[in-house]
This record gives structure tokens, sequence and C-alpha cells, in this order.
């Protein structure tokens, strides 16, 4: 078994057995992948608290052909990310995160852009508590790492350029855009979002777009990604267009997940 090391962030961790650990990671060079490590309750020395929730640390790994499991050999803190837990917000914006990274990726699959924005955001979430934007700028780059980028530039339906302040525009789940206010009239089913919503929208996926690899760069930029969310004030000047846009982007992540996401429903307020 060959030696192998990389970045990575604890997704999830249970006991096993009296001493040992069974820990998922997203890591930078493989993938997420799920590992055992022996006796990691009483080994300070290899673990430490290195193996906890929202740990990013770096990890001396051995895989074996055909097993579903790899063995963790020694994990060290990168960044001890402190500010996770200095509020309840944080938390349980640390926590929706991690839990959305897990829910959308599968087990060795490759690629680091997930793992890129996923580091960003905790990384803005230790630097300060979350607003509304903060999330929903994670959840579009989200999409877009994974393959599933919503295009709200135009309607999913008819395929004519959406403009600010578009009425009447409806979230399509099945299409993963809106629909303008002609294909809207049409429809029955949708998530109906006003016209303070739809702005919102463009700017926040304007903002996700300037963080997107292009011909200048090869990975996600986190300083573009959450540059100025706290200058989009979806939190506090309209709690409307906060919850709508929540349930939107959310509508729109939901089908990419393998299965409902729990930290939704700690989230009223972001």
């Amino acid at each position: 078994m060959r030696g192998k090391r990389t970045a990575a962030v604890v997704l999830r961790t249970v006991p096993f057995g009296e001493s040992d650990k069974i820990v998922t990671l997203l890591s930078e060079d493989a993938g997420k992948i799920t590992g055992i490590a022996k006796a990691a309750k009483r080994s300070r020395k290899r673990f430490g608290a290195a193996l906890e929730l929202f740990c990013h640390v770096q990890i001396d790994y051995r895989e074996r052909r055909g097993a579903d499991l790899v063995f963790l050999e020694r994990a060290i803190i990168l960044r001890p990310w402190s500010g996770l837990v200095a509020s309840l917000d944080r938390y349980t914006a640390a926590t929706h995160i991690i839990e959305v990274a897990d829910k959308i990726s599968a087990e060795r699959e490759t690629g680091c852009d997930l793992y890129d924005v996923v580091v960003a955001a905790l990384e803005r979430l230790d630097r300060a508590e979350p607003c509304a934007a903060t999330l929903r700028i994670f959840e579009l780059a989200v999409l877009a790492a994974s393959g599933y980028g919503a295009d709200f530039s135009r309607c999913v339906g008819c395929r004519t350029a959406l403009g600010e302040g578009d009425f009447g525009a409806r979230v399509h789940v099945p299409g993963g855009g809106l629909l303008c206010s002609g294909c809207a009239g049409s429809e029955v089913a949708g998530i109906h979002l006003a016209r303070e919503s739809i702005d919102c929208l463009h700017r926040l996926a304007g903002l996700v777009a300037m963080g997107l690899p292009n011909e200048a760069r090869d990975t996600f930029c986190p300083a573009a990604l959450f540059a100025v969310d706290e200058g989009l004030e979806i939190e506090a000047g309209n709690r409307r267009t906060a919850s709508e846009l929540r349930v939107a982007v959310g509508a729109l992540i939901e089908p990419h997940l393998r299965s409902p996401l729990r930290s939704f429903d700690l989230m009223s307020g972001v």
C-alpha cells in the first residue's frame, strides 16, 4: 500500500469500537474519502484534535485496491478556524456548509473546485458572522463547482434574455434557472420571486461568476467569491428577499443532493 498526503476538511466523524474513528473528509487531491483512524481516541501524537468536525488538516493515508476505506495514518491541523465555534450562527452556518459538501459529492470524486469553495466559505465564517448572502453565494458556487451551475441570464423556457427588474419570474427547478414573466404566467408550479429578489439573485450570480475558473486561472478564486457578501444587504434590508432567496436556491440545489439537508431547518435567519 502506497502512502499519500493531501489537505482536507473533516465532514463527518463517528466512533468505531473502543478507540477508532471513521472519518469522512473532502480532500484537495482525491475528492471525498472515508477512512479509518486506528486508535484515534488515544493517539495524541498521530491525530490529536485534528479529526474533529470542520478541521482543516493535512492527512497521511494509505489505500488498498478494492477497499472502501482508506487507512488514516496521521493528521495535523493546518488552520485552527476557532472562529467557527465563536457563536451559534457561525457554527450553524459551518454545519450547513459541510453538510452540503458531503451530500452533493460522491466518494472518490476527484477535482479540487468543491474543496476550494468549502475552504473559502469556512475561512469567511472564521473571520466574521455570516450574513444571508454568504450562504447563498456558497450554494451557488457549489452548484457551479459540481457541474450544475444555474444560468440566470436567460429564461429556461423561451431562452430570451432576463434583465434586472423582470416581473413575475419563477424558479424552475427542472430547468435549473428562471422562467421569464411570459413563460411563468403559464406555469402553476415553481417558486415566485419578487423583483427585489430577482435583482439580488442576479448580483449574487455575478459575484460567483467572478470567482469561477477562467482562461487566466484553473480554480475558484476565494477572495472573489466572498469579497463583498456583507455589502449585499439581503439579510437586514429586506427579510422577504432573504427568505425568498433561501427557498429558491435551496430548491435548485436539492435535486443534486443524496438526501435532504437537516441544516436547512436550523437556518431560518440566514
